[in-house]
């Protein structure tokens, strides 16, 4: 990761273009963004995770375009211009959009943390300065056929 740009390095390359529209009371603050990166291998350990989909027993897609589909929903949903800095993600959201974008293939879709307890990733907060990215790939989606307690490692 490169290291983000410390304050009067912003000011230097975004001064020039913002003094001249802003108003005379206004005081500008340059703060570097960060991204915070959720569920694949570059996440911080405590925000991986895998997604499993359960695959409609009456569907003929294959689990490979099912993963394919869902990866590229997942990245559609985390894209930038959908997230504001410090904007917190509800993984009911995200849930929703997934089986609106799979139905009828898939019946449902949840997260397992990879080191924590089931749920724990159903919120995630994020401070002023970040903003979310999805690091999640296809090795990180699992199409099972049912959400049994095993499955999802609940209890284990």
């Amino acid at each position: 990761m490169p290291l983000p740009p410390t304050s009067n390095e912003l000011e230097n390359n975004y001064s020039a273009s913002l003094e001249p529209i802003k108003a005379i009371s206004d005081q500008i603050i340059f703060q570097p963004g960060a991204y915070k990166i959720l569920f694949g291998n570059n996440a911080a350990t405590n925000l991986q995770a895998t997604f499993k989909a359960v695959k409609n027993s009456n569907s003929t897609i294959s689990d490979n375009a099912i993963k394919s589909k869902i990866l590229d929903g997942i990245n559609q949903f985390f894209a930038i211009e959908n997230w504001d800095f410090g904007q917190h993600f509800y993984f009911s959201e995200l849930a929703t959009y997934i089986m609106n974008l799979m139905t009828p293939d898939i019946t449902n879709f949840v997260l397992i943390p990879n080191s924590a307890n089931f749920g724990n990733l159903y919120e995630i907060k994020c401070q002023s300065n970040e903003i979310f990215i999805s690091g999640a790939v296809s090795e990180n989606i699992q199409v099972i056929s049912a959400a049994t307690a095993s499955q999802l490692k609940i209890g284990i």
